[in-house]
């Protein structure tokens, strides 16, 4: 159990391991791994907890009905599973703000949380506007070799480094060797 304690795994050994994580979820759940559905039916329980007639008429919930399922376990594991390889890799650190953006953007918590929001709603809309999600379209049509899935991972790759530049400058390259 020692190799649970590396920091970073050896990259074919890893995919070969979440290649078996996604072929359990087909197999175990008929569906691929997919972590926005899970946020999904979350708001859809809150809405049919805080207003049942309006969430009655939301025709949305018709396809994401509020009911606890494999993808919300699957949120859960998720943050658990990460808390669990950060201590035992003992890489574990709270951060409001991370040191490139602290030595490019300045200390301030607020800015890099209304910029990590904003973020994550625009590729959150985007991934929804195309009927998936991040991991979805990235990970699992890339899996089953579907066209979009390989579009999809070019662009992100391309607005990632877009963003990058713009963000941080030269200072947001860095070669390791």
């Amino acid at each position: 159990m020692l190799f649970l304690k590396k920091k970073r795994w050896w990259p074919v050994f890893a995919g070969i391991a979440f290649a078996l994580v996604e072929l359990l979820s087909f197999i175990l759940s008929e569906k691929p791994l997919g972590v926005t559905r899970g946020f999904t039916i979350s708001g859809s329980i809150l809405e049919y907890l805080v207003s049942p007639a309006h969430a009655e008429k939301v025709s949305y919930w018709a396809t994401y009905t509020p009911v606890v399922d494999w993808s919300m376990a699957l949120v859960i594991g998720l943050v658990i599973g990460g808390f669990i390889s950060s201590r035992s890799s003992r890489d574990f650190k709270v951060k409001m703000v991370p040191e490139l953006w602290k030595s490019t953007h300045g200390p301030s918590v607020a800015r890099r949380w209304v910029w990590a929001f904003v973020g994550g709603t625009m590729i959150g809309f985007a991934a929804r506007l195309t009927g998936g999600c991040v991991s979805g379209m990235l990970i699992s049509a890339s899996i089953q070799l579907a066209p979009g899935g390989y579009i999809f991972m070019l662009a992100l790759w391309i607005g990632a480094v877009i963003t990058t530049a713009v963000f941080y400058g030269r200072k947001g390259y860095s070669i390791k060797r």
